[in-house]
């Protein structure tokens, strides 16, 4: 007589599902229980409970992802919480108990179950009335309703997304919303809302009234100007701040949030964030002045810059941010060493790889007279050096057909910078190709020597000698000096660069 085989040890799960109560309201959350028990004879390594169906979550903690062991005998609870995702109709699961890996269980037919609980679905209704405040009075006057307005809401449990447009009084209506928290958004190109944030709950709806302002952003108009174009170091600099209403309704408490390069002590006056702010009547004009002393940071760095940003309220009502540059004189960069890099890639952090890119023109235009004051030609290393530049606010050109990445088109420069030696203003560009740049300067006078830049050909005169550098001639001016198309520029020992590929920390 033959004898059997004995049965492999094997897992088997065994999933009993059970909800915290007999029944819900569609606004509470719902609490879900899994029970899986290991009645077979061998463990089980890794279990994980999956479900399907109308609540909000499928997570069970723990029996997620990795999974847990489950020794024979041994038994683990999973729970699950979240809230039910249709309007109508009870919470219903599908839930199964699954063993992750090649494990095999013993008995499949027991590992999955559904379950149900009533759910109580309540709903309810939102209504407003919407209106321009055009004397800006703070209430609702006759013809000041606005139809027309498109107006959005979202929330409730189940979560739902809603629209309408206001009638001929203003008004809108939201029916049959269930219940729960909503917010709202109003659609305007003239007028300026703050959507309420309400409660729905079938007993006492939400009747409300929203009130636009003015639309800042469409209708303010902002202009500032210093009323000198240089100052000096201890100077108290004033700013006049042009603020235009071109609209048809009154725009009350406008101020401004302003930032100053180098400066500190900014005195915006009625625009501060801090006080009631400007009243524009429509079609009005308003000028006001700021004032900010010139500190030793902005004498150094030659310029100062304000930049506000101005509305009822900034940054969410008002137009784009402006700004207005002065120049501080008298401060001067001996030298000034940069690098200028084909670029490669970027890693998450730090400065770009880069490969040297030499031959290429590069200069200085001032921001605030528009004088191209340094040029210089690459070397071989990529560097470049531009000497006896006042300190100020420079855009950064190049000449051929690059277009700058992960760069700063503007290029400060600090009194008293003289080269890379200990110095940590250094000037990093990096360029792809891009469409042609070109040359500032005007063409060269027939017989002049030629240099060949990348791109379309661009013609410098060759001076009669060169600078005692063998580098770059700065100034206004000053002709370029292009040293028969070749000219190796040496940026000093903290910026040696190379032929090779490299990255810049």
């Amino acid at each position: 007589m033959t004898s059997r085989p004995a049965a492999p040890d094997l897992p088997n799960l065994k999933l009993t599902v059970w909800f915290d109560q007999p029944s819900y309201l569609s606004t509470q959350r719902i609490v879900v229980h899994a029970r899986v028990t290991n009645t077979g004879t061998a463990p089980a390594s890794r279990v994980i409970v999956r479900s399907t169906g109308n609540l909000s979550t499928t997570w069970w903690t723990p029996l997620t992802p990795p999974g847990v062991p489950i020794e024979p005998g041994q038994t683990v609870v999973g729970n699950a919480d979240g809230y039910v995702t249709t309007t109508s109709g009870p919470v219903t699961l599908t839930v199964t108990a699954a063993l992750l890996g090649d494990e095999v269980d013993a008995d499949p037919a027991d590992n999955s179950a559904t379950a149900s609980v009533p759910v109580t679905h309540l709903s309810g209704s939102y209504r407003g009335t919407v209106y321009g405040d055009r004397d800006g009075n703070g209430t609702m006057d006759p013809g000041e309703a606005l139809p027309g307005i498109k107006v959005l809401t979202s929330g409730g449990t189940p979560n739902v997304s809603r629209a309408t447009t206001t009638d001929s009084q203003g008004r809108f209506a939201f029916q049959d919303l269930p219940a729960g928290g909503y917010w709202t958004i109003l659609e305007s190109a003239e007028w300026y809302f703050v959507g309420p944030n309400v409660e729905v709950d079938g007993v006492a709806d939400p009747d409300v009234v929203i009130r636009g302002t003015a639309s800042a952003a469409k209708w303010l108009s902002v202009s500032m100007a210093f009323t000198r174009k240089t100052y000096r170091k201890n100077d108290v600099a004033q700013l006049r701040v042009t603020l235009s209403n071109n609209g048809v309704a009154v725009l009350k408490n406008t101020t401004a949030n302003c930032w100053a390069t180098g400066s500190g002590n900014l005195e915006t006056g009625d625009l501060s964030p801090d006080g009631p702010g400007v009243t524009v009547p429509a079609g009005a004009k308003r000028i006001r002045t700021m004032t900010v002393r010139i500190t030793d940071e902005a004498a150094a760095v030659g310029h100062l810059r304000v930049t506000c940003a101005i509305g009822a309220p900034p940054f969410v009502n008002g137009p784009p941010s402006v700004s207005a540059t002065a120049r501080i004189p008298g401060g001067m960069a001996p030298r000034v060493d940069g690098y200028l890099g084909r670029f490669l890639w970027k890693p998450q952090l730090g400065l770009p790889y880069s490969d040297p890119l030499p031959g290429v023109k590069v200069y200085l235009r001032n921001q605030v007279t528009g004088a191209v004051v340094a040029r210089a030609v690459t070397g071989d290393n990529g560097g470049f050096t531009f000497r006896n530049v006042p300190a100020d606010l420079y855009d950064f050109g190049i000449v051929g057909p690059w277009t700058m990445v992960y760069s700063d088109p503007e290029f400060v420069i600090r009194d008293g910078e003289n080269g890379p030696g200990g110095n940590p203003y250094r000037h990093l560009y990096f360029v792809v190709p891009g469409p042609y740049r070109p040359d500032p300067d005007p063409a060269p006078p027939p017989g002049g020597r030629q240099v060949h830049l990348p791109g379309p050909p661009s013609t410098v005169p060759r001076p009669a000698a060169p600078h005692p550098s063998g580098l770059a001639t700065t100034g206004v001016g000053v002709i370029w000096l292009a040293l028969g198309g070749m000219i190796t520029m040496t940026t000093g020992a903290a910026l040696v660069l190379g032929t090779h590929r490299r990255r810049f920390r």
